[in-house]
């Protein structure tokens, strides 16, 4: 699958509160830490088309961020059913590896 873009609040919601795991990254342009980490989720979300893989960029629909408390990017979340279960902030490529494949084998 191709990572999706959330455009604004009721996206985020509608991707959040289904039945399957969801990975959303938050990310910015301005954030350069940002570019690598995205480079290995486009990769990883591909390689994976049985994910649900979604993009929010932070300065695009920044209700969200806010809502959330996120204050570091870059930042992957992962929700189930509305709930987050999962979170990696930062840039550690390792990290986000174990938490895709953590997220995918639910």
């Amino acid at each position: 699958m191709t990572v999706v873009y959330i455009t604004s609040m009721a996206e985020f919601e509608s991707a959040v509160n289904g039945p399957r795991p969801v990975l959303i990254e938050f990310w910015a342009e301005w954030c350069t830490t940002c570019r690598t980490m995205t480079e290995l989720y486009d990769q990883l979300a591909a390689q994976n088309p049985q994910g649900q893989f979604y993009r929010l960029d932070t300065e695009e629909v920044r209700e969200v961020p806010l809502a959330l408390g996120v204050r570091t990017l870059p930042a992957f979340k992962v929700y189930v059913k509305g709930v987050q279960i999962g979170e990696l902030v930062g840039a550690d490529q390792t990290q986000l590896i174990r938490l895709v494949y953590k997220t995918l084998n639910m």
